[in-house]
């Protein structure tokens, strides 16, 4: 077979075909051929000498056969700016990743797409962890979230180089898995132990009543998560589970002694904050070292695209999807997309957008500050209204007694 029906979309939802050929518009097809649609004026040519600009949204289908069609550029862009064929440069006869190397502004520049397999890919991986933890000086204890997928299964091995290099105790990190279902389910932390034990590293699993006993509820996290899934929507689920892990994390660093947390946050989920942040007119927040509270967030795998991540631990990454509940909020999706989209045509645009924001920030001490809310572990940005942060404080103390928050004056 060599149709495309043999290709399927899966996404955590459903699962959908292809578009077929035909079905193509001249934007699809521009887009294939890594040129922006925007940068092109469709044209139908009748064979006249005559032109008629068409929707760039047209198939070849909505054209007369008789007539041909013209794609152009309304921009003096050199055609070799991007050539017609990739460079493809094989280290390995079974591939499992494809590592782009796209570059735009030189002249006669050669594109070329590097392919590795899964040692490769993790040699280069695991020692782009281990030299960010060296860069940012990251001190033992610490304590790193650990899901058991691909991403955090990652981290695990970038820590185990930084400590093996530097003769560093294995039993003074202590990662953690959560299970809480649906959100987290009990395979994952099963996963994520055999990876960690293998190392010597700690590794804790905390069930619901391990996390109530730890950050001091009076009731349980399935109750906590079922009074705001009721009160902001079942899309929720995300910001609740990034909050909760990082509320967990901070409290076993307490535990241990440590003031640092390593979360696998990768290169599209920090882009896709970065978006959000400045389409909202807000000041992004640090990157890829947070101070939350006493605590250091570091973002090992910043700068890595997920796509890699996954490839290090092909297997791991696909059940650990396929274990993803079916809810998403309609926004966020829209700014994974388009952190996702960045890199579609230019691979490493979203890097260099990062990177040059990173350097502003710095240079500008422009960052977002994460402000304390007094008796509380939590942080805001100072953003939305002050009536609904108080209602969503209010929501979350009566599951934290010992938060001295008093209910909002519903006056």
């Amino acid at each position: 077979m060599s149709n495309w029906e043999r290709v399927t979309l899966l996404f955590a939802n459903e699962a959908r075909p292809l578009a077929p050929q035909d079905a193509l518009s001249f934007a699809d097809l521009l887009r294939a051929n890594r040129f922006p649609p925007s940068m092109f004026q469709a044209y139908e040519a009748p064979g006249d000498g005559s032109l008629r600009p068409v929707p760039i949204s047209h198939t070849l289908e909505a054209i007369p056969e008789t007539s041909n069609v013209i794609l152009q550029c309304m921009r003096n862009t050199d055609a070799e700016l991007v050539p017609s064929v990739l460079t493809t440069h094989a280290h390995t006869d079974r591939p499992v990743a494809a590592v782009y190397d796209l570059r735009y502004a030189e002249k006669d520049s050669l594109h070329g797409v590097h392919l590795v397999d899964d040692g490769q890919l993790r040699e280069m991986v695991f020692d782009k962890i281990a030299d960010f933890l060296q860069e940012h000086r990251v001190e033992l204890p610490l304590v790193a979230g650990i899901s058991g997928g691909g991403d955090s299964s990652s981290i695990v091995q970038g820590v185990r180089r930084y400590a093996t290099a530097r003769n560093l105790p294995a039993d003074q990190v202590l990662c953690f898995t959560v299970v809480l279902d649906p959100l987290w389910r009990g395979s994952a932390a099963e996963r994520a132990r055999e990876l960690c034990e293998g190392h010597g590293f700690g590794h804790r699993v905390l069930h619901p009543e391990d996390i109530a006993a730890l950050l001091g509820m009076s009731t349980s996290p399935q109750a906590l998560w079922s009074e705001i899934r009721s009160t902001y929507g079942p899309d929720s689920s995300h910001f609740f589970g990034t909050w909760l892990l990082n509320l967990v994390g901070r409290a076993l660093n307490k535990e241990i002694g440590g003031s640092s947390l390593l979360m696998g946050y990768n290169r599209e989920d920090v882009m896709a904050e970065l978006l959000f942040c400045l389409m909202n007119g807000r000041r992004p927040l640090p990157y890829p070292r947070r101070r939350t509270g006493e605590v250091d967030c570091f973002m090992p795998v910043w700068d890595v695209p997920k796509v890699l991540l996954d490839s290090c631990y092909p297997q791991v990454s696909e059940v650990n999807y396929s274990e993803r509940i079916d809810s998403t909020a309609p926004r966020r999706s829209s700014i994974y997309y388009q952190a996702h989209a960045l890199d579609a045509i230019v691979p490493q645009m979203s890097l260099s957008l990062m990177t040059g924001v990173r350097t502003l920030m710095d240079s500008l001490n422009g960052w977002e500050e994460l402000e304390a809310i007094d008796g509380t572990p939590l942080l805001h940005t100072g953003h939305g209204s002050s009536e609904d942060r108080d209602s969503l404080v209010a929501l979350l103390a009566r599951h934290f007694p010992d938060w001295p928050v008093s209910e909002p004056d519903p006056q």
